[in-house]
């Protein structure tokens, strides 16, 4: 079985520490907007945020980025549009999934898209996981039971609608490794930003105005910095800087930095809103990040304590 490398395609070392610094600062991003979020959907329903949020993205991009697009050259972008939709479910079901349950909870079930990605590997690029991808999956999921409190209570629907959003982060993680390294990386990105207004806009007509009827908007402080903020550095500037530089690190070491996403949330949840976990979740919660590690890291320990050899 072909071994995850640490230096993909023999990409020099001092590249690929710059690339992961940069994903790392993205994942920064991604946590301070937990709580933001959280906080702003007291102003504004779930999908109409996220349309809100990429057309303003959307926006950014044809400004500065709008003469390297030729919107007539399909086949160019048309794999943008499919990173797209599962950017889309990872951001829809996140943000819907916040509305019921805590941003610190979101934060870790979001971050089991690490135990997803070699599964999704396997069905996408042929890539066998290994046995302690499956035993970090199995410690995961106890600690994903411990941490949303379902061993006592009725699974938590946000839970349910968030755990979704990490099978198409994990998707989206593959597939985005899979095509940046053949395809043109403006067209990448146009395609995903382009996909995510169009499926949003459509989310709102059908679901918060005719289905559910749930669609409101007011605006006040705690939606227009949360709306800038996201639009701008969590959504503009980081989906650039991902489709850019995550094809110099593996898919692997990519999802455990965006993991990291998740103790930046926990932080700021409780820097920002007063968020705390009591002592079971944090159980829960220790019990995930050592299935992550034992997921990603085992084969480095039986290398370094066999001679440098694997076993």
């Amino acid at each position: 079985m072909q071994q995850e490398k640490f230096q993909p395609d023999s990409t020099p070392l001092y590249i690929t520490y710059k690339a992961e610094l940069i994903l790392l600062l993205v994942t920064f991003t991604w946590g301070l907007s937990f709580p933001m979020i959280k906080l702003s959907l007291t102003g504004i329903s779930p999908m109409a945020f996220i349309l809100i949020r990429f057309t303003i993205t959307l926006a950014l991009y044809l400004i500065f980025f709008g003469k390297k697009i030729k919107i007539s050259d399909y086949s160019a972008w048309k794999y943008g549009l499919l990173l797209g939709v599962f950017l889309f479910c990872g951001f829809g079901f996140q943000t819907m999934g916040l509305k019921y349950t805590s941003a610190s909870k979101s934060a870790f079930i979001t971050g089991t898209s690490l135990i997803i990605i070699p599964f999704a590997q396997f069905l996408i690029l042929n890539s066998r996981p290994k046995a302690e991808n499956i035993a970090g999956a199995l410690i995961v999921l106890a600690g994903l039971v411990i941490l949303s409190e379902s061993y006592i209570l009725t699974p938590n629907f946000g839970d349910v609608l968030t755990l979704i959003c990490a099978f198409s982060f994990a998707v989206h993680i593959v597939l985005l490794d899979k095509y940046s390294r053949s395809v043109n990386f403006s067209y990448l990105v146009f395609g995903q930003f382009l996909a995510m207004v169009v499926l949003s806009l459509l989310s709102v007509i059908i679901f918060e105005l005719f289905v559910f009827g749930d669609f409101f908007i007011v605006f006040n402080s705690d939606l227009i910095f949360p709306l800038l903020f996201t639009s701008l550095f969590s959504t503009f500037i980081s989906i650039i800087l991902m489709t850019k530089y995550q094809n110099k690190t593996s898919p692997l070491r990519a999802g455990i930095i965006y993991n990291m996403e998740s103790l930046f949330a926990v932080f700021f949840s409780y820097l920002l809103i007063n968020e705390r976990l009591n002592f079971p979740q944090i159980t829960g919660a220790l019990l995930m990040i050592t299935g992550l590690f034992i997921s990603e890291f085992y084969s480095l320990f039986k290398i370094k304590y066999s001679g440098g050899k694997e076993i």
